[in-house]
């Protein structure tokens, strides 16, 4: 079964999946940037509605504690859009860390992922369905490496997947390294932002530990072309890792949005999926990235 906000559903009810995206978040007490606000139902559940007229069925809600989550306004929006909507426990980088966060050990942040994913979340009775988006930085600070080595352990002990962020795609090695050696299973591992390095060589040597890889960032052509990002994906799948491969966009501040001339929720469905057919990628390599992957990941 799969943990929605508005409960558990089988995972074959999961349909076309985006696995890394925020719908509901506040990133202004470190962006210092009204853009970077994501609280308006309205606008985001009309947003939502192509990708939905394309296909799309769930979507994984990686937003952290400590990014504005807001899981009571996540159910809403599934009963607005049909979506299925599994919510995140996390703590982001650094820079979102509190001094209580500071202060804590690693057990405390371990038991409180797992009550969020077994009781609840602040109060209600919606629960978590994945832990992250976890994360590191240039490098893994102290109070990143807490969160990352509680988020695997967590992992273990329920059988939730983890999602990860890589700062521009790197260190993904050092995060299967640290999170594998706590014990967690590693095909509920996702490493996120990957597509990034635009590094085939990189991402194998990554997916020779049996973890999953995210394409989350399709349709930001400011950090990358999608023509090269489905370049580099190909290569994955001629290689038969297409087990292990998810695609989603990260859309995480306004400038993104339709209505502010970017693609929104679309650009997997909309772009890159055309792409990827006008290079005769099979169907069935397709639905795997799309639809089994991120139900078998995501299902305990």
């Amino acid at each position: 079964m799969i943990q929605t906000v508005c409960g558990a559903v089988p995972k074959d009810a999961l349909g076309v999946t985006l696995s890394h995206e925020h719908l509901l978040a506040d990133l202004r007490r470190v962006r210092h940037d009204e853009a970077s606000v994501l609280n308006d139902l309205d606008m985001i559940s009309e947003e939502l509605k192509p990708a939905v007229k394309l296909g799309c069925r769930s979507i994984v809600e990686v937003t952290t504690v400590d990014m504005g989550r807001d899981v009571t306004g996540l159910r809403k929006l599934s009963g607005m859009t049909g979506l299925n909507i599994v919510a995140s426990t996390g703590f982001y980088l650094k820079e979102y860390h509190s001094g209580r966060l500071q202060k804590a050990t690693v057990d405390d942040v371990e038991e409180f992922f797992v009550k969020e994913v077994n009781v609840g979340i602040d109060g209600t009775d919606i629960k978590s369905g994945a832990i992250g988006e976890v994360a590191s930085s240039e490098k893994i600070y102290p109070s990143e490496e807490k969160v990352l080595t509680a988020a695997s352990r967590a992992s273990k002990r329920t059988g939730t997947a983890v999602f990860t962020h890589c700062d521009m795609g790197r260190l993904g090695l050092e995060q299967i390294s640290l999170m594998l050696g706590q014990g967690m299973t590693p095909d509920k591992l996702v490493i996120g932002h990957t597509d990034l390095t635009a590094d085939a060589d990189y991402q194998i040597k990554m997916l020779k530990f049996g973890v999953n890889l995210a394409f989350d960032t399709i349709g930001k052509s400011n950090y990358l072309s999608d023509e090269t990002r489905a370049e580099v994906l190909i290569k994955l799948l001629e290689g038969g890792w297409e087990d292990h491969l998810l695609l989603s966009e990260d859309v995480s501040k306004q400038s993104y949005l339709i209505r502010c001339g970017g693609k929104g929720y679309t650009a997997v469905l909309g772009s890159f999926l055309p792409l990827l057919r006008s290079k005769r990628v099979p169907e069935e390599q397709l639905h795997k990235l799309l639809v089994e992957n991120p139900a078998r990941i995501l299902d305990r």
